[in-house]
């Protein structure tokens, strides 16, 4: 099944040839340009300025028109970019969200760590009498969750539920996660 490219994708490609033409077009008029460096900002300026000193009126609204369209084509790439990351980024949390809820364990905290080899994430391992757990997440990233949790303190989460219970030696704290999830 093919898939059909994103917006950005599209917006990126048509952008990446506005600049090559804008360059092949400098390069063809003696211009230096760059392919790179000052491709979407420098090259378009000196385009402009070439349309001022063509005589060819075809020429000169061709120039122009690449000229202002070079922005246009920009803004709305990154617009396009920003708003499909933002949708990439909920969808990511609506799955965590549906993975945390699914999941259940119960034990005492044996070991607290960050994870190097995992970009330091915050990490916490929950042993009981069947297994240890390994638990990272939001649940250790949130209003300061992880700092509250001590090795030695007990910790339950049941299946279906949002809330965790973390144990200490005299008090019981619910551990509640706010996901942003749309």
């Amino acid at each position: 099944m093919h898939s059909i490219p994103s917006l950005a994708v599209i917006l990126a490609i048509l952008l990446s040839l506005l600049i090559l033409v804008t360059y092949l077009i400098l390069k063809h008029n003696g211009v230096t340009a760059s392919l790179v460096n000052g491709a979407i900002f420098a090259n378009p300026m000196k385009l402009f300025q070439l349309a001022k000193e063509t005589d060819n009126k075809g020429k000169k609204i061709s120039y122009l028109g690449l000229v202002f369209l070079t922005p246009v084509l920009f803004v709305t790439f990154a617009y396009a970019a920003i708003t499909q990351l933002s949708k990439s980024t909920s969808k990511i949390k609506c799955e965590y969200r549906e993975y945390f809820e699914n999941r259940a364990w119960h034990g005492k905290i044996v070991d607290k760590y960050l994870d190097q080899e995992n970009y330091d994430f915050r990490t916490i391992s929950v042993q009981n009498e069947d297994r240890t757990y390994k638990i990272q997440g939001q649940i250790l990233s949130e209003f300061d969750n992880y700092e509250l949790m001590q090795i030695g303190d007990s910790i339950s989460k049941n299946r279906g539920e949002f809330i965790v219970h973390l144990y200490k030696s005299n008090e019981e704290i619910e551990l509640k996660l706010g996901f942003d999830c749309k």
